[in-house]
């Protein structure tokens, strides 16, 4: 069995690693083949391997059918639902909501949207039941190399559609009611304790309140598995809720003998399931808390029945059970993290078991150091591999915060949670403990930020490098393996290779996919320049951090050696302050300063010719941008800020033939003001590229420029579709030009590109 079990769980997560869905039709076939090969028993192994990937193929079908219809999107509509989210925030909150009707219309099935909301006039809270007014679109997310993929994060959270919610008098809040979690979390709130965030995420797993300073610490010190309510939490609990059970009711069951005949194990492990339900429940059954209770119930239920079960069967029925309850969560990054920290422990013990010879303090801490100096080094390579940073200070740091957060703080946190009901003033003083221990705690791990050498920053190395370097580790971790160990030392060389620098003389220019807005890097050998550097929100969400940053820390870069920004829109510049308090900048070109007609620079063998403007002051925003031919000699790209049709004819008349250049940064991201005919021309591009956002009310690019870049037989991309542009441009050679898109090349997977809308109403 256990084999059949692991074959169903392959090949469920190759699902991970399909472009595209198998057919309907496919998939009921395969459906059918796995019924018939459970019939005998020399097929049932091929059997599993079919159920699982008819099973995720499935998942993916039930997931587009819960889309939203092209009717109910592009046009505001009348919702009604239950918001899902806790919340702290009374201005402009995010929230999700499930919405039972749509235009007055119930739903079998209710769907998940995620909302915004302007001004809102009341507190959004969890469990309030609500009537709105929102405009929705597809799930969506900006797609580039690296930083947070939004839209496959939307699929894995099974959320159908994003919005906002447009003002109207008509909203209504049907029901004021919250949820249990909510009213604690205001309760912590109005305490108005000095650590508040922190307290929030270690009592009901509510992160929310955390700032972005907090953030970077958690990083540079690799606590975020603390303050995530998970296994780790649970665990506790629940042997906290046993021990108290069992005692408890010891003390009792002793003083009456007709009680004696009561199984007082039988009855602390149910006590034991209740309790950690109910402490789910407070965490918001995340689905890493969720997880960790369904497989305390399976443990549960095989010591109740007394079944003699291996561990391996326990954890392969545990994984298969995850994937037939929550197959969305092998989209996540949180099941991967949690699966692996349970294979490494289990690893552990395996290789080194211990030998338990009854309780022994010294013995238990050597267990706990062992089990996290373990865990540190084999979660190194996945940690490194998603987040592109190692952490040294992690292991010793982790070895202290661990015993402090599970031994002290969650308990003194949840007995405090407990007393808010029961008497208010004495949960006040609880609370004032635990903020008083933690303004040690964080003193001293603020202290660790100021060490330049804590944290390692790495470029981007791909999973294939990092799992041969884990298997490297595992191997000599292995007992009696022997001369083998040797061998895998050439397991290490791939990612040795990635400390020589590349001497590749090829230039690259990656159009970055930031929403209504323009981000251009041109990188070579290391370095790189950038042309406008994408929008700032006052929301605080900007692309420096979600997008730009990400990327040149993936590719090693430290410096920007030139900043040229067109103009002075926030979707060209406003990020450029961003950028500049995060990373090095040399030089910052704009028309205020620098950029001129006619002005030439070098880098690196790259000529930078400005062809616009003349004299900024004369013109608008729009049409004072800084136009700039970028050109090797053979190979050139034109990148045409937001300039009309008007700037466009004295372009012509000015540099004629000299304008014709392989790549085009369409102007102005489609609109029909831009993009004469004769401009077409003259530059006679063989790549146009649109930067524009997903949807957008202006319907750029418009389709009168569509056809007109059609009639010059350019091939046409636009970041809302495609993502990321790369081109690969052999420097100074006749070669191709080599182009590479983010979701057609880079990562085409079906979930991270999942259907935008369903056509049928």
């Amino acid at each position: 069995m256990d084999s059949k079990l692991f074959i169903f769980i392959s090949a469920s997560i190759t699902s991970l690693y399909w472009t595209n869905l198998p057919s309907v039709s496919v998939t009921l076939s395969l459906f059918c083949l796995a019924a018939c090969g459970l019939v005998f028993n020399k097929t049932r192994t091929y059997a599993f391997a079919l159920i699982g990937i008819s099973w995720m193929a499935s998942v993916g079908h039930w997931q587009y059918s819960l889309q939203l219809p092209l009717t109910q999107i592009r046009q505001a509509v009348w919702v009604e639902g239950r918001v899902l989210s806790i919340n702290h925030q009374v201005v402009n909150p995010r929230f999700n909501l499930s919405i039972d009707k749509i235009a007055e219309n119930s739903l079998l099935i209710p769907r998940v949207v995620r909302l915004s909301w302007n001004n809102a006039p009341w507190h959004i809270q969890q469990g309030q039941h609500v009537y709105l007014l929102v405009k929705l679109k597809p799930p969506h997310g900006l797609a580039n190399e690296a930083g947070f993929n939004y839209q496959q994060w939307l699929f894995s959270e099974n959320i159908s559609a994003t919005g906002y919610v447009k003002t109207d008098r008509g909203n209504t809040l049907l029901l004021a009611e919250t949820s249990l979690r909510q009213r604690a979390l205001n309760q912590l709130i109005a305490l108005n304790l000095k650590h508040e965030a922190w307290i929030a995420a270690l009592t009901l797993g509510y992160r929310g309140l955390l700032e972005t300073d907090d953030w970077s610490l958690v990083q540079s010190t690799g606590i975020a598995h603390l303050i995530a309510i998970s296994g780790l939490h649970l665990a506790l609990v629940a042997s906290m809720s046993y021990f108290i059970l069992a005692w408890g009711l010891g003390l009792i069951v002793s003083r009456f003998y007709q009680l004696h005949c009561i199984n007082l194990h039988k009855v602390a492990l149910v006590g034991t399931v209740l309790t950690t339900y109910a402490y789910s429940a407070l965490a918001g059954f995340g689905l890493p808390t969720l997880r960790a209770w369904l497989s305390l119930l399976l443990l549960a239920c095989i010591f109740l029945c007394n079944l003699n079960l291996s561990l391996r069967r326990v954890v392969l029925l545990s994984i298969s059970g995850f994937v037939f309850l929550f197959p969305l969560s092998l989209f996540g990054l949180s099941f991967w993290l949690s699966f692996s920290a349970v294979l490494i422990i289990l690893f552990i013990f395996w290789c080194w078991p211990h030998q338990s010879q009854g309780f022994n303090v010294v013995s238990s801490l050597k267990v706990m150091i062992k089990i996290q100096l373990a865990l540190s080094v084999l979660m190194l390579p996945i940690i490194a591999w998603q987040f592109a940073y190692i952490s040294w200070l992690s292991p010793v740091i982790n070895l202290l915060a661990v015993p402090l957060v599970t031994l002290v703080l969650v308990p003194l946190c949840l007995l405090a949670v407990i007393f808010l009901a029961l008497w208010p003033p004495f949960a006040h003083v609880i609370f004032n403990w635990v903020d008083a221990l933690l303004s040690v705690a964080l003193h001293y791990l603020q202290q660790t930020q100021s060490l330049s050498w804590a944290v390692w920053s790495l470029p981007a190395i791909p999973m294939s490098v990092w799992l041969l370097f884990l298997t490297a580790i595992v191997c000599f971790m292995l007992p009696n393996i022997g001369k083998i160990k040797g061998f895998c030392l050439v397991l290490f060389l791939p990612i040795l290779s990635y400390a020589f620098t590349s001497h590749n003389t090829d230039w690259q220019i990656d159009i970055l996919d930031v929403g209504h807005g323009s981000a251009v890097v041109i990188s070579k050998q290391g370095r790189a320049v950038m042309y406008d550097v994408g929008a700032a929100y006052p929301s605080g969400f900007n692309m420096a951090e979600s997008v730009i940053l990400p990327l040149l820390k993936a590719r090693g870069i430290a410096q920007l050696d030139k900043v040229i920004i067109s103009h002075w829109d926030n979707d060209h510049s406003g990020s450029l302050q961003v950028l500049k308090n995060k990373i090095s900048v040399a030089h910052i070109l704009t028309t205020d300063t620098t950029c001129r007609l006619g002005q030439v620079m070098q880098w690196q063998g790259l000529s930078f010719t400005v062809l616009w403007p003349d004299n900024p002051t004369l013109h608008n925003d729009n049409n004072s941008s800084c136009v700039i031919h970028l050109s090797d000699g053979q190979h050139s790209i034109l990148l045409a800020g937001d300039i009309d049709a008007s700037i466009e004819k004295r372009l012509v008349e000015k540099w004629g033939d000299k304008l014709r250049s392989d790549i085009l940064l369409a102007p102005h991201h489609g609109s029909n003001t831009s993009s004469s005919a004769p401009f077409i021309h003259y530059v006679s591009p063989q790549y146009v590229v649109f930067t524009q956002g997903f949807m957008n009310r202006w319907s750029f690019p418009r389709p009168e420029v569509l056809r007109r870049y059609n009639d010059s037989s350019a091939t046409l991309y636009s970041s809302s579709e495609v993502g990321q542009v790369s081109f690969i441009v052999p420097y100074k050679h006749k070669e191709p030009i080599v182009v590479r898109t983010y979701r057609q090349d880079i990562y085409p997977f079906w979930y991270a590109n999942f259907p935008k809308a369903r056509t049928e109403p």
